[in-house]
C-alpha cells in the first residue's frame, strides 16, 4: 500500500522565533532527518508524514523576514523553492505580528507557488483581545488561514487536510498580486511583456517575481536572465523602468516596493483583525520587565547557565554511572569470552576502551540539551542574545555574534559557525567566526565531563563547569577586542530582532530536540569516533614489541613499553618538549592531536590508551578513575587541559566549514590555526605555570 501512495512536497518559510521548528516537529514528529542544502553548508530539515493515500514530504527553511538576499538564509531560502519547486508553501505568519508576518508572505506569494498561512499563535492574539477573521481573509483576498498553536499541537490535522485539499484543488486559493498602482504597473507590464517573448524563461520561473525584482536590480534574477534570449533588452527596459519609479517616488527603489507592499498590509489587517475583548495582562511584558532589567538582566542569565549546568550534573550523574558501569561489565565480559591476542585486544581496548568512554557521557548530553531546549522553547534564549547585545558591543561585537556562541553551546560548532552567515558586516562575521570555536560544544562536553568528574567532587562539578563556561564566553570576548582593535577594524553593525512571546514548551517537543541532537552525538560516535579510535589502537598496539624488550619485566612496565616504542607512542615523544611546559606528557599530546578529527576522540583515545596499559582487564575501572590513579594527573593539569581543549584548533569538519564561511581564503584559514593554536599553549602556560608557582600543582 505504501508504494502505492501520493507525494506531495511542501516547504515550511516563516520569520525567526514564528512557531515553525515546533509546528515541524507536530507535522513529522520522529520522521526527520538533517542534511545540507546542495552546494552550501546551511543545515535543512527534513521530514515526512502519511495521511490517507498521500505521503508528505516536509521540508523546513531556515527562520528569515523577506527574500530580499541580505543573509545567507534568505539566499538559501529563496532558491531552495525557486529551484526545487515544491508543491506548495506554508507559511508560518506569527498571528499576534500579523502585518510584519505578513510582508514575507507577500513575498512568497510572486514566486508563483501556492501558499497556504498557518496562523500560529492565535492564543497569543486573543490574550491580547484580537482576533482574525480567517472566513473574510479567504473571502476577500483569497487567502486560506489556519489557525494553529504549534507549541500545544493544535490546528496541525486541519492544516494538514488544507494541504491536501490543495493539492486537490479542491480550494481555490489565490496568490496574491499587490497592487503598485498605475505608474508601476506599467513599467513591471513593459519588463513582463519582454519576459513573455522567452518561452523557457516563462516556463522555469514566475514573471511577476522576475519583473519585480529585475526592477530592483536582484542579482539572482540578473543571473537567471543572463542567457536569456531577449537579456539585453530585459536588462535596458529593467534598469530604466527602475531608474523611473526612483525618480518618480525620490526614494530607493527598495523603499518605493517596500511602502506600497505595506499599504496593502495595513488595508488588509484593518479589514480581518478585530478588537473582541479588553487587552488581557500581558504575563510576557511583565516577566520581561525582571528578565530584561539593565541592573538584573545579566545576573539572571548567568543564574540561568548555571541552573543548566546544576540540572545537566547533578540529575545526569546517576544515569552516567550506570552506562559506565555498563561499559566496564562489557569490557571485562569480552575479556573472558574472547581468547586472548589481537583480535581480544581490538575489541576490549580499541572499541569498548575507545568509543565506550564517549558513550559513558551520552545520558550527560541528553540531559543538556534537555535543559538548553527547555529554555529555547520558552523564548528564553531570544532573550538571552538581547541581553548580551548590550554588552558585547563594549568588545566590538552584536547580539548576532552571541546568537553564533549559543548556537555552538547547544550542541556542535559548525551550527553555531553556520550562524554567523546572517552577520551583514564581513568584518563582524569574520570575528564571529574566529572565536565562536573557544565555546564549549556538545563534542568538547565529554572531555569536560571527564576530568571534572575524575577530579573534583561531584558537589562541585557543576560550578567548575559553570566557571569553564563564564572563561569560555571571557576568552571569546577578549579576543574578538583585540581583532577588532588590530586587524579587523570597524564598527559592529546595527542589530535588530525581535522577541517572541513566552511560552510553555511542550514536553514533545523538548524530548524531539533532545533526541535530535542527541542522535547526531551517537551517530558520530558509531562513525567518526569509531573510525579513528581503532586507528588510534592501531597506532599504540603496533609495531608489537618483544623479546629482550619484555622479558624479565612486569605486565605493567610491558604495557607501558608497548605504547612508549608504538607509532603514536613515538609521536608523542616527539611532541613532549612542546607540551610539558604546559604540564602535559606525550598520552596528553597524542590525545590532543586525534582531537582535531573529533573533539569526543580526545576521550576515546584516553580510554585506548589506558586500556592498553591496563595489567587486569578483568578488574576493568572508568576511565574517570583511571586518570585519578595515574600519578601524571592533578587537578591543576586537568584544568589546564581543559583550557587548551577549550581554546585550540577545533575538529576538521568545523575547520572546513570555517574556510568556507570566511569565504574560501587560504589567509583566514592559516590565520585561525596559528591563532587558535598560539593562544591555547600561551593561556594554558601562564595557568599551569603561575598554578605551580602558588603551589598548586603538588
Amino acid at each position: 500500500m505504501k508504494n502505492n501512495l501520493k507525494e506531495i512536497k511542501i516547504c515550511l518559510a516563516g520569520n525567526p522565533n514564528c512557531g515553525k521548528s515546533s509546528l515541524f516537529n507536530n507535522l513529522t514528529g520522529l520522521h526527520q532527518h538533517v542534511g545540507n542544502y546542495p552546494g552550501v553548508t546551511v543545515e535543512k530539515k527534513e521530514g515526512s508524514l502519511v495521511k490517507g493515500n498521500y505521503k508528505i514530504n516536509v521540508v523546513d527553511l531556515p527562520g528569515i523576514y523577506s527574500l530580499s538576499a541580505s543573509s545567507e538564509d534568505e539566499i538559501v531560502a529563496r532558491n531552495f523553492i525557486i529551484e526545487q519547486k515544491p508543491d506548495l508553501i506554508v507559511d508560518v505568519v506569527d498571528a499576534s505580528n500579523f502585518e510584519r508576518n505578513l510582508y514575507l508572505y507577500t513575498q512568497l506569494s510572486e514566486l508563483g507557488i501556492k501558499v497556504i498561512i498557518a496562523l500560529n499563535m492565535i492564543d497569543v492574539l486573543k490574550n491580547k483581545g484580537q482576533e482574525i477573521d480567517c472566513g473574510l481573509l479567504m473571502k476577500s483576498y483569497g487567502i486560506l488561514a489556519v489557525p494553529t498553536i504549534a507549541n500545544k499541537n493544535k490546528g496541525t490535522e486541519e492544516l494538514i487536510k488544507s494541504v491536501i485539499d490543495v493539492y486537490e484543488n479542491k480550494i481555490d486559493i489565490k496568490n496574491t498580486k499587490i497592487d503598485y498602482g498605475d505608474f508601476i504597473s506599467g513599467h513591471l507590464q513593459k519588463v513582463e511583456s519582454i519576459i513573455y517573448k522567452d518561452i523557457l524563461l516563462v516556463a522555469k520561473y514566475s514573471v511577476r517575481y522576475l519583473a519585480v525584482n529585475l526592477i530592483k536590480k536582484d542579482k539572482f534574477v540578473l543571473e537567471k536572465i543572463e542567457k536569456s534570449t531577449v537579456s539585453e533588452e530585459l536588462k535596458k527596459q529593467g534598469f530604466e523602468s527602475g531608474d523611473n519609479i526612483s525618480d518618480k517616488f525620490s526614494d530607493s527603489i527598495d523603499s518605493v516596493f517596500a511602502d506600497k507592499i505595506y499599504t496593502w498590509i495595513h488595508s488588509v489587517s484593518a479589514i480581518v483583525i478585530r478588537t473582541v475583548a479588553k487587552s488581557k495582562y500581558d504575563v510576557s511584558d511583565a516577566i520581561d520587565r525582571i528578565v530584561l532589567n539593565r541592573i538584573f538582566a545579566l545576573p539572571i542569565f548567568a543564574f540561568v547557565m548555571y541552573a543548566i549546568f546544576k540540572f545537566t550534573f547533578t540529575l545526569s550523574a546517576p544515569f552516567v554511572g550506570w552506562f559506565e558501569s555498563g561499559i566496564e561489565f562489557l569490557s571485562g565480559y569480552a575479556d573472558k569470552i574472547i581468547p586472548e591476542g589481537v583480535f581480544q585486544s581490538f575489541v576490549v581496548d580499541g572499541i569498548i576502551g575507545g568509543v565506550g568512554g564517549v558513550l559513558g557521557f551520552f545520558p550527560l548530553i541528553l540531559f543538556m540539551f534537555f535543559a538548553i531546549a527547555f529554555f529555547e522553547d520558552t523564548g528564553y534564549m531570544a532573550r538571552a542574545v538581547f541581553i548580551m547585545d548590550k554588552f558585547m558591543r563594549k568588545f566590538g561585537l552584536h547580539g548576532k555574534s552571541f546568537a553564533s556562541m549559543i548556537v555552538s553551546t547547544n550542541g556542535c560548532a559548525v551550527p553555531g559557525l553556520m550562524a554567523a552567515r546572517t552577520i551583514e558586516s564581513e568584518k563582524d562575521r569574520l570575528i564571529t567566526l574566529m572565536v565562536t570555536p573557544f565555546m564549549i560544544c556538545g563534542a568538547k562536553l565529554p572531555i569536560f565531563a571527564l576530568f571534572i568528574g575524575a577530579f573534583f567532587s561531584a558537589k562541585d562539578g557543576a560550578n567548575v563547569m559553570f566557571i569553564m563556561y563564564v572563561l569560555s564566553v571571557i576568552l571569546a570576548l577578549g579576543a574578538a577586542w583585540i581583532l577588532k582593535k588590530t586587524i579587523l577594524k570597524g564598527k559592529p553593525a546595527y542589530f535588530i530582532m525581535e522577541l517572541p512571546p513566552y511560552r510553555m514548551p511542550s514536553l514533545k517537543g523538548i524530548l524531539l530536540k533532545m533526541w535530535e541532537r542527541g542522535f547526531l552525538y551517537l551517530k558520530k560516535a558509531g562513525t567518526i569516533i569509531l573510525l579513528v579510535t581503532i586507528l588510534i589502537w592501531a597506532g599504540l598496539s603496533f609495531p608489537k614489541m618483544g623479546g629482550e624488550k619484555v622479558d624479565n619485566v612486569s605486565e605493567e612496565k610491558a604495557a607501558s613499553i608497548q605504547i612508549e616504542q608504538s607509532y603514536i607512542g613515538k609521536l608523542g615523544n616527539l611532541l613532549e618538549p612542546i607540551i610539558q611546559p604546559i604540564g602535559f606528557d606525550g598520552k596528553a599530546g597524542i590525545a590532543l592531536i586525534s582531537g582535531l578529527a573529533a573533539k569526543e576522540v580526545v576521550v576515546s583515545t584516553l580510554g585506548t590508551i589506558y586500556s592498553l596499559g591496563e595489567v587486569d582487564p578483568e578488574d576493568a575501572s572508568s576511565l574517570s578513575e583511571k586518570l585519578q590513579q595515574d600519578p601524571d594527573w592533578n587537578k591543576l593539569k586537568a584544568v589546564t587541559f581543559l583550557i587548551f581543549c577549550l581554546i585550540y584548533l577545533p575538529c576538521i569538519v568545523a575547520v572546513a566549514v570555517f574556510f568556507r564561511e570566511s569565504g574560501s581564503k587560504i589567509k583566514w584559514l592559516l590565520f585561525l590555526t596559528f591563532w587558535t593554536t598560539a593562544a591555547a599553549w600561551v593561556i594554558s602556560f601562564i595557568v599551569y605555570q603561575g598554578g605551580r608557582l602558588l603551589g598548586f600543582g603538588g
